[in-house]
């Protein structure tokens, strides 16, 4: 009678276990195709509004449910993710063929702004109302909400995308250092370590760097052997690395997670007040993962 007791107590424990498990698992709440290539992640609005913007010109608004909003066509494929703007639910969507459209909340057109360059990297909307990005003649340059140009600096040796500073500044890697703007200018920090020419950066409001170099994706304090195709992306507790094939979730203690995919998976985006992680592929399947808090 002992030994079975000790067996239904295992049985126990390994129900538990199995039960735990499965409580950590990521949920997808839901999934939708744009039916195109995509070269740009998906961008999430302050209400968990979602925008796919393809390559076939088509910027597809979704709800934070995942159901459809609308759809609008610009000229070029979508160049970055779009960026919404929490005070008025307006999308800036840029393009290929250098322009910067806004688009009201309700997808009429407000204004479309002939770029000088077609950006290289993603769009930050900065707390003053000024879109930010690097432009492939690497130049960093700045548009109003109003479809303004307000700043056009040299920004040659760029590896990151701008980022709004905890500092209330903005600031991107700039060769083997952090460049914040300060006026016309920058202020220069140098990087903690030091970064192989062809790593993948990006760069996080405390200036820390996340990066992956020869293999290996990390964040400050955590380093992974991962062949990873975009900078790692911080979440609340993990950070998220877009592989072949897969996004690999890594934990602070290590321990690691891969969400498989059908295609080519793009940058996530992590939606931390809704503890979603929204994965993309090139091919134009998106996937909202909800994870357990």
């Amino acid at each position: 009678m002992r030994g079975r007791s000790q067996l239904v107590v295992l049985v126990a424990l390994l129900a538990e276990a199995s039960a735990a498990n499965a409580a950590m698992e990521p949920r997808v709440s839901f999934r939708f195709s744009a039916g195109a290539t995509l070269f740009a992640r998906p961008g999430v609005g302050e209400s968990g509004a979602i925008y796919v913007g393809a390559g076939d010109g088509y910027v597809h608004a979704l709800h934070a449910d995942g159901g459809y909003r609308w759809s609008y066509t610009v000229q070029g494929r979508v160049a970055a993710p779009p960026v919404e703007e929490a005070r008025t639910g307006r999308v800036f969507v840029a393009t290929s063929e250098k322009r910067l459209y806004a688009l009201e909340a309700d997808s009429r057109l407000r204004w479309v702004f002939p770029l000088p360059s077609a950006p290289q990297s993603e769009l930050l909307l900065t707390p003053s109302g000024t879109l930010l990005f690097v432009g492939q003649d690497e130049h960093l340059y700045g548009v109003t909400t109003g479809g303004g140009l307000n700043l056009r600096l040299a920004a040659s040796g760029a590896r990151s995308a701008p980022v709004w500073l905890s500092t209330a500044q903005a600031a991107l890697v700039l060769g083997d250092s952090v460049g914040a703007l300060k006026g016309y200018g920058y202020e220069r920090r140098p990087l903690g370590a030091r970064l192989g020419p062809s790593a993948l950066l990006a760069l996080g409001a405390d200036r820390a760097v996340f990066s992956c170099d020869e293999g290996v994706a990390g964040a400050p304090g955590l380093a992974f052997a991962s062949e990873c195709l975009a900078p790692p992306v911080r979440g609340d507790d993990f950070v998220a690395i877009a592989e072949a094939g897969a996004v690999r979730l890594v934990r602070a203690d290590g321990k690691s997670q891969r969400w498989e995919l059908p295609a080519v998976p793009l940058r996530p985006v992590w939606d931390g007040a809704r503890r979603r992680l929204i994965l993309a592929t090139a091919t134009g399947d998106v996937t909202a993962l909800e994870l357990p808090r």
